[in-house]
């Protein structure tokens, strides 16, 4: 897919999430993410992308495919 999808994907695999749940169709909660570990997850994904992610930008509902979407519009420069 994109370099953002790699990160997100190393990143929930920090969570001992195995790779092969991780897909683009999962949702944070089919891969068992709580509010403490979706808090934890995104201070994860602004350290590694150097972007401030909001609460509203990360939710149980979205899928891997909607995260990867919205902070690749949202977050992500495209160099020259």
């Amino acid at each position: 897919m994109s370099d953002v999808y790699g990160i997100i994907r190393e990143s929930l695999m920090a969570f001992n999430i195995p790779a092969d749940m991780i897909t683009p169709e999962a949702t944070l909660t089919d891969l068992e993410m709580d509010s403490l570990a979706l808090a934890e997850f995104a201070l994860i994904l602004e350290d590694r992308l150097g972007v401030k992610i909001g609460d509203a930008d990360i939710t149980k509902d979205a899928s891997i495919a909607d995260l990867v979407s919205a902070l690749t519009n949202t977050y992500v420069q495209v160099g020259p």
